[in-house]
């Protein structure tokens, strides 16, 4: 007669988990979408896309109207054009909002797993700390991409769907633009999202986090136009934070900037920072998964 083993039974994964990191984050989408203020910034956050939405179903049903007179005069009014600059004014529009659902929502993403004891919760369950981040990430980001990418993308195609008769022409000269908020939508929202987290990292509440995070940005603009004035070189001007964003938008879709910098080199400060704001965070979970 065999004698049995009185142990715990291994766990043995029938199938390959893909997406764990969903489970991250849609808890933190959960406990988010929980607060009376973040509904609220939702709310309000909805109005860029509804004024936009109404200058374009406007300036569709003129410009399909039979009289030829009112088609255009309607092409002559600047800001009621559907082209890159439109869409560049919805995105910049949009932006204090992802600052603000970034710091709202990233502001206690790791701080309080850290107080609450909740990353040996999660590291118990065969969760890697990269899946742990990347939930985080994505939890963070939701919104803000939802708001930028998505609602410039559905802005984009509901022009094509309500004017018909020049969806062709549209497409032939700005398809480019759906690529470009796309994105400029990854280049504002992701690299502020890791700014948040990496502040919440090193920070031990959800309030002192905001308020570094609030400081770097001030103090990195204010810093970054002292030295251009001061030298009188516009171009250093660009080593401010939201500066930087504003003339990124500028060259992706075409606006009048008098900066020379390149694109590249905007690029690749907002990588380095990405990756240093990466490593500061998987840093601090490393520290907890060790010790547990």
């Amino acid at each position: 007669m065999p004698i049995l083993d009185q142990t715990y039974k291994p766990w043995e994964p029938r199938y390959r988990v893909r997406g764990r990191w969903l489970a991250v984050a849609a808890q933190e989408v959960r406990v988010a979408r929980s607060s009376p203020i973040y509904r609220r910034l939702f709310l309000l956050a909805l109005f860029p896309f509804l004024i936009c939405l109404f200058i374009l179903v406007v300036t569709d049903l003129m410009t399909t109207n039979p009289s030829a007179l009112l088609r255009e005069v309607v092409r002559r009014v600047q800001y009621t054009n559907i082209d890159a600059r439109f869409f560049k004014i919805y995105l910049m529009m949009t932006v204090p909002f992802v600052y603000a659902f970034c710091v709202f929502v990233g502001g206690g993403s790791i701080c309080n797993d850290y107080r609450n004891n909740l990353l040996e919760v999660y590291f118990a369950k065969p969760l890697t700390r990269l899946e742990y981040v990347l939930g985080k990430l994505a939890g963070v980001c939701y919104v803000p991409l939802g708001l930028t990418e998505g609602g410039s993308l559905l802005l984009f195609v509901l022009h094509l769907i309500m004017a018909p008769m020049s969806a062709r022409e549209f497409l032939a000269a700005n398809l480019w633009v759906a690529g470009m908020c796309i994105a400029f939508s990854l280049f504002v929202v992701v690299p502020s999202a890791l700014l948040v987290m990496a502040c919440s990292a090193m920070s031990r509440s959800t309030g002192w986090a905001s308020v570094i995070v609030c400081a770097l940005i001030f103090l990195n603009s204010a810093g970054a136009n002292i030295v251009a004035f001061t030298l009188r070189q516009r171009d250093l001007a660009c080593f401010g934070y939201l500066r930087s964003v504003l003339h990124m938008s500028d060259l992706m879709f075409g606006g009048f900037t008098r900066i020379t910098v390149a694109w590249q080199t905007i690029a690749i400060g907002f990588a380095a920072l990405s990756a240093v704001c990466a490593v500061l965070v998987l840093r601090r979970v490393r520290s907890v998964d060790l010790a547990s």
